[in-house]
């Protein structure tokens, strides 16, 4: 019994001498980190510094050539630096500040930067994934509640056995079987439905902010453009859940918003499924960083363009024609002095026309916005698939002009070769 407990208290005793040498190793390779961490972020904050002067001094040199050259050098050093290098983006190791959004929500000493390749990586996929399934909920969640209003608007128009049993109640009836987008058409799971996808939509625009905040700050480039769009989506989203449903003015707009929706999801699919197979071969080829991710303004292969920049410009168009039609026929609502400090007047539907004036602007400037940004990007990409163009010409005329050098200089020693051949023999028979 005695050897039983002195085994206990030896397996006890090496146990704790484990766990505090773990300790002891673990506090060692925090410090390491810690301290290999701060000497590469100077580094790399040198770097970025250097490549800025450099750049600097190379626009101000006189000689065109020298400063092409140079020029060239310091791009591909600042493409290596932001992520085209085997270590990934650099510029996450210097420390940068949390954007505005991840120290509202999270806090400002929270760190989102993820060291390991696989761990960033992932941050990626997730975010693909986070669209895929919002796209799947973007087009079932509309197409339900538009389905609903539509068996409810031809319940409403077929006329009951009541009033057709009688002409007189019939034709008295009938104005106001009428179907029209009034609150009779809402039900209360209608309802329930509508105030649920709206709140789904300020969850999802403000969830792919707060992404592609975190990806930004692990080495995606993302243009500003398409978070700031969906900033604006999601406090919209958030201002017509505060709308009132029964307002003819907001259920003309939700009846045109609902179909939108659904074209945007679909959309939204192919921009997925297509885009991203060429992302991954943009990457592999060295033309986008492992961090890149498939937003609002990248671009397919040639034959991508002819499905999805059309598909892309006829939903920005659309968003802008709804946004800037609501907004003018609600405008007037703005002019009327009632309504504002004191109760609005019996049947009057100002506040209702007010708010969706307020959305429609914004639905109209976010269209302008993606449409204006969609086309820079693709003049981009003409420009740039010429310039490659243009390169690839030049080099294959080099390329031409170097073999008939190596051609004729073949031919030349061949000539130097029989001549002193010639004249050998002509020495040995003298």
């Amino acid at each position: 019994m005695d050897q039983l407990e002195d085994k206990l208290l030896r397996d006890v005793g090496q146990v704790t001498q484990t766990c505090r040498a773990l300790s002891q190793r673990c506090a060692t390779f925090c410090n390491r980190i810690i301290g290999e961490g701060d000497a590469f972020a100077a580094e790399v904050k040198g770097a970025q510094q250097n490549i800025k002067k450099l750049v600097t001094e190379a626009k101000a040199s006189s000689n065109k050539e020298t400063a092409k050259a140079a020029l060239s050098q310091l791009e591909e050093a600042r493409s290596v630096l932001e992520g085209l290098g085997p270590g990934g983006d650099l510029r996450k190791f210097s420390k940068p500040r949390n954007p505005w959004l991840i120290r509202l929500l999270l806090g400002e000493k929270v760190n989102v930067v993820a060291i390991r390749r696989d761990v960033s990586q992932g941050i990626r996929e997730e975010y693909h994934r986070f669209r895929d399934q919002s796209a799947l909920i973007m087009l079932i969640g509309p197409l339900f509640i538009v389905l609903g209003l539509e068996r409810k608007r031809c319940s409403l128009s077929s006329p009951s056995p009541s009033s057709s049993s009688s002409p007189s109640s019939s034709s008295s009836v009938g104005s106001s079987n009428t179907p029209t987008l009034s609150h009779t058409i809402f039900s209360p799971w209608l309802l329930t439905a509508i105030q649920l996808y709206l709140g789904w939509l300020s969850y999802f625009y403000l969830s792919m902010a707060l992404r592609e905040n975190v990806l930004l700050m692990n080495g995606s480039h993302i243009k500003s453009w398409w978070v700031t769009h969906h900033y604006l989506a999601a406090m919209a989203s958030v201002f017509m859940l505060g709308l009132p449903i029964t307002s003819p003015a907001v259920n003309l707009f939700f009846k045109y918003f609902l179909y939108w929706s659904i074209f945007q999801s679909a959309v939204m699919y192919v921009q997925n499924h297509y885009q991203r197979r060429r992302m991954y071969t943009r990457i592999a080829l060295g033309k986008n960083t492992a961090m890149d991710v498939v937003a609002g303004e990248s671009s397919g292969s040639s034959g991508q363009l002819r499905l999805l920049f059309p598909l892309l410009f006829l939903l920005q168009i659309s968003q802008f024609l709804i946004g800037a039609g609501v907004a003018r026929t609600t405008f007037p609502a703005f002019l009327d002095r009632s309504g504002w400090l004191e109760e609005e007047a019996e049947g009057s539907d100002l506040r209702g026309m007010r708010g969706v004036c307020v959305v429609g602007c914004t639905f109209a400037f976010m269209a302008y916005m993606n449409f204006q940004n969609t086309l820079m990007s693709l003049l981009e990409k003409k420009k740039y698939g010429r310039k490659a163009k243009a390169e690839n010409e030049r080099l294959s005329i080099q390329r031409q002009a170097s073999l008939e050098g190596a051609g004729e200089g073949g031919k030349t020693s061949g000539s130097s070769v029989e001549a002193g051949a010639s004249h050998q023999a002509a020495g040995g028979v003298g």
